[in-house]
């Protein structure tokens, strides 16, 4: 009998969405190491060169194991006739992992409702049109969030509130509620959306690099006593728990049009855990400084709200941002161990480790030439992928 992670995959044919971006990307990858029979690669960004290399090993270098959809034309998530066009390239296609997402707080509503919940509703959309058994729906904890302390919460304490803390919340709960309606196991159709939080690893386009090129520059400072506790997940053992939750997908399964959440376990203090990064790139002790007191920050992260609105721009301190690092973001993943099965595959020493060594060889040095040319930032595509 098949380990949980390794059911579905083998010999079968795959769309990803969002293939492109950090998540996607590295589920592609091990979807292919798994022996999938062939995996669609559905993204509006192209797949740089590095990539397609990755992708080509992955595949044990066969490359018609894969299939690139992208650009306007063909990886428009937002355009159901593109939607369409990627899964009628296969007669028949075995599961769907809906990654693609606009994330972040610094877009229009209209753009996160065209990608986050209509860019769902043309993939469930064309999954029953073309007779795809299987969706996972790659959701948010964010859809949960109140603005409160989450203090070892399970899924199933938290509900989805009637008031959003950000428009990516709000899009991404209204895709998933969507996904969950479409469930229908009599007539074939299984449907789960499984989440992550705070996903890091190697590439890591965003997370890592935001607050260590912060750090580098000084400008970083621990928010409050620097004592909240957080979830967090290596990008292997999320993409696992994917493909746990594909696995279970079937007529009689407890885990049908549920939300589950995937971390690497045990809760980390998130400022030191940040540290730990910081100090391995050489830069100064973050507990060395003096703290930023949070009424402090929250005074500074609403005026400018109203100076942004002003302006019409959006700044990146912004309330939502400040509650993000101060408050306490863990969860129990009981109900992910038993109904999906999911076990990390890496332990967040493990996952953590890997991460620096990463950052420190290859995001530092070319962090360091920029700053010493006096370039400016070198986080790419803010906005653009899914890092929860």
């Amino acid at each position: 009998m098949a380990k949980p992670g390794f059911k579905t995959t083998p010999n079968a044919t795959i769309l990803v969405t969002g293939s492109s971006g950090f998540v996607g990307a590295r589920l592609v990858e091990m979807l292919l190491e798994r022996d999938a029979k062939k995996v669609l690669c559905f993204d509006i960004a192209a797949p740089s060169a590095d990539l397609i290399k990755r992708f080509t090993e992955a595949a044990k270098g066969d490359a018609s194991k894969f299939q690139i959809f992208s650009g306007v034309e063909d990886g428009n998530l937002t355009s159901k006739e593109c939607v369409m066009k990627a899964f009628k390239s296969e007669d028949q296609i075995d599961v769907v992992y809906h990654i693609a997402a606009l994330v972040g707080p610094f877009h229009d509503y209209d753009k996160y409702m065209a990608v986050n919940y209509h860019g769902t509703v043309h993939i469930i959309e064309a999954c029953k049109e073309c007779k795809v058994p299987r969706l996972v729906y790659s959701s948010s904890p964010s859809t949960r969030f109140t603005g409160g302390d989450i203090a070892g919460a399970k899924e199933c304490e938290l509900e989805i509130p009637d008031k959003f803390l950000a428009m990516y919340a709000e899009t991404k709960a209204y895709g998933e509620k969507d996904v969950h309606k479409a469930c229908d196991p009599d007539n074939g159709f299984f449907t789960i959306s499984v989440a992550p939080h705070q996903v890091y690893g190697p590439r890591d386009p965003l997370f890592m690099p935001a607050l260590l090129e912060t750090a580098g520059s000084g400008k970083l400072r621990v928010f409050g006593k620097g004592d909240n506790k957080i979830s967090v997940c290596y990008v292997d053992n999320y993409c696992h728990g994917l493909i746990c939750g594909a696995d279970v997908l079937e007529k009689g399964s407890d885990a049908l049009a549920k939300f589950y959440i995937i971390t690497d376990g045990p809760e980390q203090y998130f400022w030191r855990i940040l540290n730990e990064a910081v100090v391995a790139m050489g830069f100064k002790d973050l507990f060395k400084k003096f703290h930023l007191p949070i009424w402090f920050l929250m005074v500074i992260a609403h005026a400018a709200n109203g100076l942004g609105w002003v302006l019409g721009k959006k700044f990146k301190l912004n309330p939502f941002n400040v509650k993000m690092l101060t408050i306490h973001r863990y969860f129990n993943i009981e109900n992910s161990m038993k109904d999906l099965k999911y076990e990390p595959l890496f332990t967040f020493e493990q996952g953590w480790q890997n991460t620096i060594e990463w950052h420190k060889k290859n995001w530092l040095p070319r962090y360091l030439e920029r700053r010493a040319a006096g370039k400016g930032s070198t986080i790419q595509n803010i906005g653009t992928k899914k890092s929860d």
